[in-house]
């Protein structure tokens, strides 16, 4: 999967902008609040439908503007003598429409997962430091976009447990009979432990692709070590088993009913799953030190932390697909050490992604890249080329 043109209209600050990608590399420099962002932030939204750092879509539209429309031209392995069009347009008044090649797509389901994507953005950070919704959110939409029956049993969930909340709030009042929620628990559970299965697996998976990562990002002085923790109470060994950990589900919601009606709220299952990040350090003669990032880690290694979790996302795509996604980092660069730096270079160097990167030095790569592209962005326009 190849990015060959971009084409915005009032996106962001972008009145118009058309560009064409030339390299594996693309450089984005400019002073702050030029558009280097918007422009990374349009890639993204291209590919997932959605922004990794707007609340809303009617935030993306060019101010005082009717709407705003992003067009992407992808060169596919199974399609190399042909363009893949892909479009996303929001009125203001409206919802957002989705179009490949001029077909419109009746579903964001249809859409996600085409042409994958991954993004390092100081929004990043939330995975370690943030609250758990952050790093469900983050999961959800890398499975999502591997995995067409993942997603869609995402959203079936989703769809059980708004109609479960609402009637537990009924409940709460005396307007419908006890006896129903049991329909909605059988319903929560099935697709829930469908969910939690898969969680687990990616995870499990992903783990090891993390902690190998870290450790090079670390000179090995450091391990990152990744746990899932299911929004049920169980082992290890239940997740593994799908009866066993269907009847701790359905009995997880028995123990829990009383709270449940007098909250009017769901509180056991996948919606409120997490994971845990662990810092492992060498202690001398003793033990190795564990901590959880979230609480002890610094700053700087938050920001390695995120980062080790985007590769390892982007080498999990890359084994699962055979195709490196389209990598995104947004003003990275000059916040790494000269070490850490080099790293990632290297990688970016032998992954063969295509990837474009902000920044606000033209010189922050050194020569540790070849053939990169430049583009310098000044108010919303790009106005240079290289």
């Amino acid at each position: 999967m190849y990015l060959e043109r971009l084409c915005l209209r009032n996106f962001r600050n972008y009145e118009v902008c058309d560009i064409t990608f030339h390299s594996p590399v693309t450089l984005v420099v400019g002073r702050n609040a030029m558009g280097k962002t918007s422009l990374l932030e349009s890639l993204y939204f291209l590919c997932t439908g959605e922004s990794h750092r707007a609340n809303a879509t009617a935030e993306l539209i060019r101010h005082e503007s009717e709407g705003f429309a992003v067009i992407g031209y992808f060169r596919s392995d199974k399609r190399p003598n042909s363009l893949i069009q892909l479009e996303a347009v929001k009125p203001r008044q409206g919802p957002f429409r989705l179009k490949t090649d001029g077909v419109l797509q009746q579903r964001r389901s249809d859409w996600i997962g085409q042409f994958n994507v991954v993004v390092f953005a100081p929004e990043s950070l939330e995975l370690v430091k943030g609250p758990p919704t952050s790093r469900r959110r983050w999961l959800d939409l890398f499975l999502s976009q591997l995995n067409r029956e993942y997603l869609e049993e995402l959203q079936r969930y989703r769809g059980i447990l708004q109609h479960r909340n609402a009637l537990l709030k009924r409940l709460s009042v005396g307007k419908e009979l006890v006896e129903e929620i049991a329909i909605w628990d059988g319903l929560l559970v099935e697709s829930g432990v469908a969910l939690i299965g898969a969680r687990h697996a990616a995870l499990a998976r992903l783990s090891g692709i993390v902690e190998t990562t870290h450790l090079s990002l670390t000179g090995e002085q450091e391990r990152l070590l990744l746990q899932y923790i299911p929004g049920i109470e169980c082992t290890i060994t239940e997740l593994s088993d799908i009866a066993n950990l269907s009847a701790h589900f359905q009995d997880a919601l028995a123990k829990a009913r009383r709270d449940e009606l007098r909250r009017g709220v769901t509180l056991i299952g996948p919606h409120r799953d997490d994971f845990t990040l662990v810092l492992e350090t060498s202690n001398g003669d003793e033990a190795p030190l564990r901590e959880t990032a979230r609480t002890f880690a610094s700053q700087g290694q938050c920001r390695t932390i995120a980062l080790a979790l985007k590769l390892a996302e982007l080498e999990f795509i890359r084994e699962d697909t055979g195709a490196a996604p389209l990598f995104l980092l947004d003003d990275v660069l000059s916040e790494l050490d000269m070490e850490r730096r080099a790293y990632l270079l290297a990688y970016l160097q032998d992954v063969n992604a295509q990837t474009v990167i902000t920044a606000t030095d033209k010189d922050v790569m050194g020569d540790e890249l070849t053939d990169v592209h430049l583009l310098i962005v000044e108010n919303g326009i790009i106005v240079n080329y290289n």
